[in-house]
């Protein structure tokens, strides 16, 4: 006992705000595995108790925009939903229109490429919507609705990522053919606090290169503006017009299907891809069985020792947006692949949300 009102009291020295003393006491004082977590793993939480008549009630916890973490696929979601609206600008064209990048083997549909992005999280089909946007866009819509903590640099997991001249992108209307192809500028460089981080990294020759790490030009998106997207993805009346996502009714109900969906609902093999694959909030440890009474739309993302999940989570009489962001390179070496995602990230998330849950529902 002594020892748990040590920890609760070295927490509550290091909180920086009233808010972070107000979401320790109200979710996580008194467990002592998440205290000793919170205090040692650089986290940033953000939640939003939605109530009976769609009120918001806030916390966070050590939320810091100035302060630098990879995003890795959380950035799929705004680039997913832009891409949506760079689509809807185009009245002949629609999810479920043919379309092929001029060196892709596939011709596919924005439908499909949304179900591979949401369940799971598949980085080629991120990388065909980027190419049809391009960063140029992107980073406009960010700023025109608000969204003043993010910025785009690159695609995912392919040589080139950060090429600045697009693909033509073309989509197959009867027997025509229109096509779309960016010319984009760079973006300007991160200014950020931690933007160099760890003690070393392996570079692409495999070599070890022992001094920091510079992220000013990779992908970033706040834990902020990330909970936002959330909350006007899924509650718009609260938001101005201009801030909300231009979607038709059927766009949102097939993504808010893939936001929530199971692997196997869809076909595919639960022993590749497992419910938890892209549900690290509730089920990452792989302690609680899947519970069809918990609905979770969510996005994911996890690289270079950072992890992170962006969710809507309802459950009974609960409903919650939660927004969170671990980092788990323990050693401070970056692309090593040793990472305590499973003895630390993983857990960390899991049992974080279902606490919140629990006492939600106390």
């Amino acid at each position: 006992m002594k020892k748990l009102i040590f920890i609760v009291l070295i927490i509550n020295l290091s909180c920086t705000n009233s808010s972070d003393q107000q979401f320790i006491n109200r979710f996580v004082a008194g467990n002592a595995k998440l205290l000793n977590t919170i205090k040692s793993n650089d986290i940033q939480v953000k939640l939003t108790v939605i109530d009976s008549i769609e009120n918001f009630i806030e916390y966070e916890y050590n939320i810091d925009t100035n302060r630098y973490f990879y995003p890795a696929s959380t950035v799929k979601l705004p680039i997913a939903l832009f891409a949506l609206e760079k689509l809807n600008e185009n009245k002949v064209l629609s999810i479920n229109t043919p379309f092929m990048l001029e060196d892709d083997t596939l011709k596919t549909t924005f439908k499909d490429e949304l179900e591979k992005v949401f369940v799971l999280s598949n980085n080629q089909a991120n990388n065909r919507f980027f190419e049809f946007t391009g960063q140029d866009y992107l980073n406009k819509k960010f700023t025109s609705k608000g969204f003043l903590n993010s910025t785009i640099f690159h695609r995912l997991s392919t040589s080139n990522s950060s090429k600045l001249k697009g693909k033509r992108v073309n989509f197959f209307t009867n027997d025509t053919i229109i096509s779309f192809q960016n010319n984009n500028k760079e973006p300007k460089k991160l200014k950020l606090e931690n933007i160099k981080k760890g003690k070393g990294y392996i570079n692409s020759n495999g070599e070890m290169i022992k001094q920091e790490m510079d992220f000013s030009k990779k992908n970033y998106i706040s834990i902020t503006d990330l909970h936002r997207i959330m909350k006007i993805l899924f509650f718009p009346k609260k938001f101005k017009e201009e801030e909300r996502f231009n979607l038709t009714n059927e766009q949102r109900e097939i993504l808010f299907n893939y936001m929530s969906g199971n692997p196997r609902d869809f076909g595919y093999n639960p022993d590749e891809f497992p419910y938890y694959f892209t549900k690290f909030f509730i089920y990452g440890d792989k302690e609680l069985e899947f519970d069809e009474n918990i609905i979770i739309h969510n996005k994911v993302g996890f690289a270079y020792g950072q992890l992170s999940d962006v969710a809507y989570i309802k459950k009974k009489n609960v409903s919650i947006i939660l927004t969170a962001t671990i980092d788990v390179n323990t050693n401070k070496i970056y692309n090593d692949d040793k990472y305590d995602y499973d003895s630390i990230g993983f857990p960390f998330l899991a049992e974080i949300s279902r606490e919140i849950i629990n006492r939600l529902s106390d």
